[in-house]
C-alpha cells in the first residue's frame, strides 16, 4: 500500500543565503537515495524555512521492488561431467551464490551452451530500510559552511533539534548522532504551541504548521508576503519596488512573513533615489515604496517581521526610528561628499590596496585607462575624450563616505557625484554602468563608453590575477573570475564588438607589465583557454550540440560575435539533406591524411598544385571547382556564411567521384602526394570555417 513520507529536520536558524540550493539538494537527492534503493513513489518535493528542512515523498510504496541479478556462469561441458553431474566448478559457482545446481538452468550464447542463474531478493518494508538509509544520507548533505556542536561527530549548516519521520502513521525510527527521530514538530518559536506537536500522518503537516504560525512551503510565504507589501504599498498611494534577490531573502528569514508599513521625513526626498534605497535594501531590507504615475519614491517602506506582535505599531515605531538614523548618516555622507569634485579623489586612490601583488586601486585605474583606450581606438574612437575620463573616475567613488558605509553603492555615486561635478555626457552613465554586467543575468551596460569601461575593468582583473598565479582551481573562485569572463563575453556578443579577444588578452598582459611573475606566454594561453572554456558552456547552455560548439571553437578563437553566428549557422545547416554525406567526406579526406602522415610522413603541400600535377579526369575537376570555390569565399563576408556553407555543400559531387575512381594511397610517391596535396587544399578550404572531422553523424 502507497503512504506519503515525511522527513523534517528541525535546526536552529539556518542562514537565508544556504536555502534555495539546499531545497534543490533535498529534492533532487532525496530523489536518488530513493531510486537507488528501489523505494517507489510518485513525486519527491522539498520545503524549508529558517528552523526546518522537510522532505516530501508522495506515494511511496511500502515494499522495496525486488532486487533481480542475472548471472552468467561457465559452460555447460565444465559444469557438468558426462553423466550429467555437476562438477566442482558448478559447485563452487552456486556456493558463491548461495543456491544449489538445481536453482541454474541452461542458456544458448553465441559460443554455446552456459549456465545461467536468475537470483531474485524480495524487496524489504520501508520500516526496514529507510533507518539503514536516512542518517548517512542526513550527515552526508552539504553547506556553504557546516558546523559541529557539543560533542556531536556530525556537521550540519546548524545544530539539529528535533528529526520528525513518518510513513502514512507509522513513525520511522533511526538515530542521528544523539538524536532519536519521531513523529513531532515544533511550532513558530514565539508564536506557536511551545510544546512538541503530534503530526499524525504527512498529510496533515502543513497544516498542523500553519496552525502554529508556520508557513513550511516557501513559495507560500512568497506568495503571502508579496501581497501583504503590496496592499500596503498601495494603500499609501505608491507602488511596491519589487526586488526579487530582497524578495527570496525575506522569504528565507521568516517562518510567518507578517508586512509592516513605516515612513521617513519628506525631507530625505531630496537625495538620490539610489541613496535613499540602499540602506533600506541593504541594511534595513526593506521594500521602498514609488510613486504610481512615476518612479519616484515616496516617504514609505514596507518591512517584513516575523511574528504578528500584540502591537504592530511598536513594531513600525522601531523601524521608522532605525531607518531615520541611517538616512541622516546617509544624508551627511552625502553632503560631505558633493562638497568636492569627484576627480579631486581620485589621488587618494593611491592610498588604498587593490591587491598586495597588484599594487594599489589608482594603479588599477591607470591600468584600466590603457586598455580602455586601447579598446576605443576600435570600438569608439570618435569618443574617445569620454572613454579615458570615465576610466580616470571609475574607481573614485571607492574613497568617498557614501561608498565606505554603502559599498553596494559603488560605481552607481560615481555616477552621481560625476554628474554633479558637471563631466562631459556620457562619462556619468559609463562609471555607473562599468561595474555590469555583475552575474550571468544581470543587465548589461547601456552606452558604448560603459561597455568599453566594463571591459577594461574585468580584463585587468582576469589577467592580473592569472598572472600573479591565482587562477580558478575546482569550485574556488574567490574573485569572481568565472563571473567576469562571462561578463566579457557577454557584452561583446550582444553589443556585438568585433574586437580579438586574444589579443585583447595580450594587451592586458603588457599593461601588467613587471606585475606578472609567471610566463607571459603561458599566461596568454591559460586565460584564452579560460575564456574559450566559458565560451563552450554558454554555447551549450543555449542548446547547441557539443560537436557543432566544438567544431567552430577548436578552429579559431579570436572574434565572439563571429563565432556565434558561425555555430548558428552550422547548427542551421546540419538539417540540409546532402551536409551528412558531405561530412563524411571531409572525414575520409582527413582520415587518409592522417594515415599517409603515419605511413609515408606527409607534412603537407610544397609546390603549388596545378591541374598538369594530376592524372584522373575526377581529380581536375575537384581541383578545378574548389579553386572556384575558394575564389568566390574569398569576397565574402562573414554576414555571409551562410552562402559559404551552400557553396561548400556544392563540393560533395566532386568529392564523392574523387573517392569513387581514384585511388589516393598509391604506391608511385609523385602521383600519391600529388592527391595528397589535393585532399589537404579541400581540407583546408573547409577548415577556415570549422573542423568538420569533430561532426559526429
Amino acid at each position: 500500500m502507497a503512504e506519503d513520507f515525511l522527513l523534517e529536520i528541525g535546526t536552529e536558524e539556518i542562514p537565508a543565503a544556504f536555502l534555495p540550493k539546499t531545497i534543490d539538494d533535498l529534492r533532487e537527492k532525496g530523489a536518488e537515495l530513493f531510486d537507488a534503493n528501489r523505494l517507489r513513489y510518485e513525486s519527491v518535493d522539498a520545503m524549508a524555512t529558517p528552523r526546518r528542512l522537510s522532505l516530501m515523498v508522495c506515494g511511496l510504496q511500502e515494499q522495496q521492488g525486488d532486487s533481480v541479478q542475472e548471472i552468467s556462469g561457465p559452460p555447460r561441458s565444465v559444469a557438468y561431467d558426462e553423466d550429467g553431474s555437476p562438477t566442482q566448478v558448478l559447485e563452487k559457482f552456486c556456493d558463491r551464490h548461495g543456491v544449489t545446481p538445481e536453482q541454474t538452468s541452461i542458456v544458448e550464447k553465441p559460443k554455446g551452451e552456459y549456465v545461467f542463474l536468475r537470483k531474485v531478493e524480495a524487496g524489504r518494508t520501508v520500516i526496514e530500510v529507510l533507518p539503514e538509509i536516512l542518517p548517512a544520507w542526513i550527515v552526508a548533505l552539504t553547506f556553504p559552511k557546516s558546523m559541529r556542536w557539543g560533542d556531536q561527530d556530525i556537521r550540519f549548516a546548524r545544530p539539529i533539534r528535533w528529526i520528525a519521520a513518518l510513513h502514512g502513521k507509522e513513525t520511522v525510527r533511526f538515530r542521528v548522532g544523539n538524536l532519536e527521530s519521531g513523529a513531532t514538530t515544533r511550532g513558530h518559536r514565539f508564536m506557536g504551541d511551545p510544546n512538541p506537536i503530534r503530526i499524525e500522518t504527512p498529510a496533515d503537516y502543513r497544516q498542523i504548521l500553519d496552525k502554529n504560525k508556520v508557513v513550511v512551503d516557501p513559495d507560500e510565504r512568497r506568495k503571502r508576503l508579496l501581497e501583504q507589501a503590496r496592499r500596503l504599498a498601495a494603500e499609501a498611494g505608491g507602488e511596491l519596488i519589487e526586488d526579487e534577490d530582497l524578495v527570496q531573502t525575506l522569504m528565507f528569514i521568516t517562518e510567518y512573513p507578517v508586512a509592516v508599513r513605516g515612513t521617513f521625513h519628506e525631507r530625505f526626498l531630496s537625495l538620490p533615489k539610489e541613496v535613499l534605497v540602499a540602506p533600506m535594501k541593504g541594511h534595513q531590507k526593506y521594500f521602498s515604496v514609488k510613486r504610481a504615475d512615476g518612479d519616484g519614491l515616496l516617504p514609505y517602506f514596507v518591512t517584513i517581521a516575523n511574528m504578528e506582535a500584540p502591537d504592530m505599531s511598536i513594531v513600525q515605531r522601531g523601524n521608522e526610528k532605525v531607518l531615520t538614523a541611517r538616512l541622516e548618516d546617509a544624508r551627511f555622507f552625502f553632503e560631505e561628499d558633493t562638497k568636492r569634485p569627484l576627480d579631486s579623489y581620485v589621488e587618494s586612490l593611491n592610498q588604498v590596496i587593490y591587491h598586495k601583488k597588484l599594487g594599489t586601486s589608482l594603479a588599477k585605474v591607470e591600468r584600466i585607462e590603457a586598455l580602455a583606450g586601447f579598446l576605443g581606438e576600435r570600438i569608439c574612437p570618435d569618443r574617445q575624450n569620454v572613454v579615458r575620463r570615465a576610466a580616470r573616475l571609475c574607481k573614485a567613488d571607492l574613497v568617498t563616505q557614501m561608498v565606505g558605509e554603502f559599498p553596494e553603492l559603488q560605481g552607481t555615486m560615481g555616477g552621481i557625484y560625476a554628474a554633479a561635478s558637471d563631466e562631459p555626457d556620457g562619462v556619468a552613465d559609463a562609471i555607473r554602468e562599468h561595474y555590469l554586467p555583475d552575474s550571468a543575468e544581470d543587465d548589461l551596460p547601456e552606452s558604448l563608453e560603459g561597455a568599453v569601461l566594463s571591459l577594461a575593468d574585468k580584463m585587468d582583473t582576469l589577467v592580473g590575477f592569472f598572472g600573479i598565479g591565482s587562477p580558478v582551481s575546482g569550485t574556488s573562485d574567490p574573485f569572481g573570475m568565472r563571473r567576469r569572463a562571462i561578463g566579457i563575453l557577454r557584452i561583446l556578443l550582444t553589443k556585438e564588438l568585433e574586437v580579438s579577444l586574444p589579443e585583447l588578452v595580450e594587451k592586458g598582459l603588457e599593461v601588467l607589465g613587471g606585475l606578472v611573475k609567471k610566463d607571459p606566454g603561458e599566461v596568454r594561453g591559460e586565460v584564452v583557454e579560460f575564456f574559450r572554456l566559458r565560451y563552450q558552456q554558454f554555447l551549450l547552455a543555449k542548446g547547441f550540440p557539443h560537436d557543432t560548439v566544438e567544431a567552430v571553437l577548436s578552429r579559431s578563437f579570436e572574434n565572439i560575435p563571429d563565432l556565434h553566428r558561425r555555430v548558428e549557422i552550422l547548427h542551421r545547416m546540419r538539417s540540409e539533406p546532402d551536409f551528412e554525406k558531405l561530412i563524411l567526406g571531409c572525414k575520409r579526406a582527413v582520415n587518409i591524411l592522417q594515415q599517409a602522415e603515419k605511413d609515408f610522413g606527409y607534412s603537407g603541400p610544397g609546390d603549388p598544385l596545378g591541374a598538369e600535377d594530376l592524372v584522373e579526369d575526377a581529380e581536375k575537376a575537384l581541383l578545378a571547382s574548389t579553386e572556384q570555390v575558394a575564389g568566390e569565399l574569398a569576397g565574402l563576408g562573414s554576414g555571409e556564411y551562410e552562402k559559404l556553407l551552400e557553396r561548400l555543400v556544392e563540393l560533395k559531387g566532386p568529392i564523392d567521384r574523387l573517392f569513387d575512381e581514384v585511388m589516393i594511397l598509391v604506391d608511385d610517391e609523385a602521383i600519391r602526394m600529388n592527391r595528397l596535396n589535393l585532399l589537404r587544399k579541400v581540407s583546408d578550404l573547409f577548415q577556415w570555417f570549422a573542423d568538420f572531422s569533430k561532426i559526429s553523424l
